[in-house]
């Protein structure tokens, strides 16, 4: 546990350990929790010495009043790489109780939701800190925050060419339904990845809120989702690829046309029509959301058979009404062009099915912006942070940059623009100095 600022504060106010649901002796055993990712300096010692990140808690059992909580003497930023990686932080703010336990609000800047369920994680695995830094990745890493409690409220400033989710207020539950996180909001975004469920079926459920707005119209004004009443719970996430996009799977196998053909193949059929037209119903959600399981079920026990196999030889065909004939035929051709362009042992046939489930109905965006659209972009940004109605208690980025998402070419630039303009809002506000965790930058939260 890192020690405290000064030694005469009782012990009510020393730092929260979050900890994992209550185990049985018998299954926490004996064994040696894996070494810390980071490093950080001791409080009493200049040597750097491995500390585990906090457990977490389920919400209803330990809460943070108000006047427990901890102020950093000025604003953090931290910086990683890969997105997933700002957890660390934001678990140990709540830790140390600079951030409440629950109903939080983070303010996303990104040119992607990061909102997708984990296929393979427990939802009970979302208080297990060592599952969620480990185990996460950069799109998958909010949605657990909501489950958990720990934020009630996203909201996704994105620019008009992202079209993954539609602009607006959306308010749904999230919940488990065998011990697998689901959402009873009805968009294509949740059902393109089988995560839909109904109210009645969730397990466990909370209501939460996420807001979507383009950050390049005039418009945009935080007065609409934040005010003075978060000045305890805000937390400010940028990544950098907000400014500028690529779509790396376009580059996949593209002598082949790879990406274009997967679109067609991993096509579904969107309830969005239906919504428009005032005819859906929660009947019809639930059927959509039952067919799009069973298609990328039967996708993936074809790439899998592919991968294992090198071949369609062995490979019983599937269901004509999970996958037409149409479709299947469309696999076979992909197929015969991907072995026809390249050398079999490059062929990854589950990374292509990854990059095919990317693609649902929006696919992700791909804009490379010139110097003139950054340059707007600042202006936009810089006139958001100096509208906020309270500055944030923590602020997160992701260079996105190793994953080919924000442009390596860029990257740089667009971090030294954001942190200048950070400064001139902020000024003394903001600490003098980010931590660089992609540099392995030490820190000492209580030292902020």
């Amino acid at each position: 546990m890192e020690s405290d600022t000064t030694e005469k504060e009782s012990t009510a106010t020393e730092p929260v350990e979050l900890a994992s649901p209550v185990q049985s002796e018998s299954a926490a055993g004996d064994a040696t929790p894996p070494p810390s990712k980071r490093q950080k300096l001791d409080e009493g010692t200049a040597d750097a010495e491995e500390e585990e990140a906090p457990q977490l808690v389920a919400v209803e059992r330990v809460q943070s009043t108000q006047s427990s909580l901890r102020k950093f003497g000025r604003i953090p930023v931290f910086i990683v790489d890969y997105h997933n990686d700002v957890l660390e932080f934001i678990y140990r703010c709540l830790a140390t109780r600079h951030l409440p336990l629950e109903k939080n609000i983070l303010v996303h800047f990104d040119s992607h939701p990061d909102l997708v369920v984990a296929r393979d994680i427990p939802a009970s695995a979302s208080y297990d800190k060592d599952t969620m830094l480990t185990e996460l990745s950069i799109e998958n890493w909010i949605m657990p925050t909501l489950y958990a409690g720990h934020f009630d409220r996203v909201v996704w400033l994105k620019n008009s060419w992202c079209q993954q989710i539609p602009t607006g207020k959306h308010e749904f539950k999230i919940g488990h339904k065998d011990d697998r996180i689901g959402v009873d909001c009805p968009l294509d975004y949740f059902i393109a990845e089988g995560n839909y469920c109904t109210g009645d079926e969730l397990q466990e459920s909370r209501t939460v809120q996420l807001q979507v707005h383009d950050a390049d119209n005039d418009k945009l004004n935080p007065l609409d989702f934040l005010s003075t009443e978060d000045a305890t719970s805000f937390v400010l996430d940028i990544d950098l690829d907000f400014f500028s996009t690529s779509n790396p799977f376009l580059e996949i196998y593209k002598d082949a046309n790879c990406y274009a053909q997967l679109t067609e193949i991993f096509h579904f059929e969107s309830v969005e029509p239906a919504k428009q037209a005032g005819t859906a119903t929660t009947a019809h959600y639930c059927a959509t959301a039952a067919i799009r399981q069973k298609q990328l079920d039967a996708l993936k026990r074809i790439f899998w058979h592919l991968e294992e196999h090198r071949s369609f030889d062995g490979l019983e065909k599937p269901d004509e009404a999970v996958i037409t004939a149409e479709i299947y035929a469309k696999i076979v051709s992909l197929a015969e062009q991907l072995q026809e362009k390249y050398p079999d042992d490059e062929i990854d046939w589950m990374l292509i099915f990854d990059s095919g489930s990317t693609t649902d109905n929006n696919g992700l965006p791909h804009h490379i912006s010139s110097t003139k659209e950054l340059e707007d972009y600042f202006v936009s940004f810089k006139r958001f942070l100096q509208q906020l109605p309270v500055p944030p208690v923590a602020i997160t980025m992701a260079h996105s940059a190793q994953d080919d998402y924000c442009p390596q070419d860029q990257v740089a630039f667009i971090e030294e623009q954001v942190l200048r303009l950070l400064r001139e809002v902020f000024g003394d506000k903001l600490h003098e100095k980010p931590i660089l965790h992609y540099m392995d930058d030490p820190y000492d939260v209580m030292k902020l």
